[in-house]
């Protein structure tokens, strides 16, 4: 093959500012924002391996790109089991507020979507917040009000000149913290197949709010998603496509399982080397096998059993 370079053309991209979202303090935690997909029969574990990846999110603690640190929100929807007594794990997270423990059967797709406004609302509370603190630190720190123009002392008018740390109106979080960041959100929907929240129309909102959870702008806010279900087969392939992390437990459709991941994951491993890793990590007990495409996600950590531990990949499947 010759090749020729086109020397009239530049394969280089102008500077520019790089956004990055908040992320674990823990480096070794999949990096955010991300979606996860556990699929696995009743009784595989699903809902213990999900507390032991958020329980690690929150000893861990995020912190913003300019260093400072981002709480922690989870959000735990289900079809009706959230406040169930077997369901008594929910209560160990430290992040999950009572009015965030949702139970859901009918009107799904509507409640996600007003779901999904309250959490934009908050991150639109907390700018707005940070733009009169700043204002308010100029007004303290000038030794006449012409430094300040009509927007600044109209809002500090408006506002009453209040000092921000005392300001009734302050976002503040369920343990009446005052919120500097937007918080880090983990949206976990638990067995929700088979509910009108899902389908396979684009238009369905959880479909849509998989494809945009990973990013922010005016009218959108990024979160993390995961996918708790029963049935890989019923989870739309568009869910599919945009996930991230697969974890996997031991499941009579094996054979499904591993062809579907195979398609899904097949940028980063083969199907003969997934077939490896679940055929091993099935004979443990409770064993998961975790495989992550994420585009940040360190090497090493790509492969899991669990969360605490990974596995050294031959170099043959190194793709």
């Amino acid at each position: 093959m010759k090749i020729k370079t086109i020397k009239s053309l530049t394969d280089k991209i102008r500077k520019h500012t790089k956004y990055e979202p908040p992320h674990p303090r823990n480096a070794d935690l999949p990096p955010t924002y991300n979606i996860i997909l556990s699929a696995s029969p009743k009784g595989g574990g699903k809902t213990y391996n999900t507390i032991q990846l958020l329980t690690n999110y929150e000893d861990s603690g995020f912190i913003a790109q300019d260093g400072t640190d981002v709480k922690m929100r989870t959000i735990w929807v289900s079809g009706g089991t959230s406040r169930s007594k077997q369901n008594s794990i929910l209560d160990t997270l430290k992040t999950l507020h009572d009015d965030d423990r949702i139970d859901l059967e009918d009107d799904v797709d509507s409640y996600m979507k007003i779901l999904y406004q309250d959490i934009k609302e908050e991150r639109d509370q907390i700018e707005a917040y940070n733009i009169y603190r700043k204002i308010y630190d100029k007004y303290i720190k000038s030794k006449n009000l012409s430094n300040l123009s009509m927007e600044e002392l109209t809002l500090l008018k408006w506002k009453e000149f209040i000092d921000p740390k005392i300001d009734p109106d302050a976002p503040r979080d369920n343990d009446n913290n005052l919120l500097y960041n937007p918080r880090m959100v983990f949206l976990v929907l638990d067995d929700m197949i088979g509910s009108d929240g899902y389908g396979t129309a684009r238009k369905n909102f959880i479909n849509r709010l998989s494809v945009k959870s990973r990013h922010e702008s005016d009218e959108l806010v990024g979160l993390n998603l995961i996918f708790i279900t029963q049935s890989f087969k019923a989870v739309p392939a568009l869910i599919r496509k945009q996930t991230d992390i697969f974890v996997l437990l031991k499941s009579a459709s094996r054979q499904y399982i591993i062809d579907a991941i195979s398609e899904e994951v097949g940028s980063h491993f083969s199907k003969e080397e997934i077939m490896k890793y679940y055929d091993q990590i099935m004979k443990i007990p409770y064993g998961s096998l975790i495989l992550s495409i994420h585009k940040k996600e360190k090497d090493q950590n790509r492969v899991r059993i669990g969360w605490t531990q990974s596995i050294e990949r031959d170099s043959k499947y190194l793709i």
